[in-house]
């Protein structure tokens, strides 16, 4: 999809160089990606708040990548 968007861009060069990207719309995905991934994870530890669980990094990620942590 082709869209057009007034970004700065000393924030779109600093994007690329952090994500690795090598185009302005690779950084743009992938930090809409990690946005993402950021929100889901923060829901899914907000609908765990208060439990007794003991979860390894790996564990939360498999859990993550299930697809049992999509929001309702």
């Amino acid at each position: 999809m082709r869209t057009t968007l007034d970004i700065d861009r000393s924030l779109l060069e600093r994007a690329k160089r952090a994500l690795g990207a090598s185009t302005f719309t690779e950084a743009i995905e992938r930090s809409l990606e990690r946005a993402i991934a950021g929100a889901e994870l923060d829901a899914l530890l907000e609908s765990v708040r208060g439990q007794d669980l003991v979860w390894s990094v790996d564990e939360l990620r498999e859990y993550r990548r299930s697809g049992l942590a999509e929001a309702p």
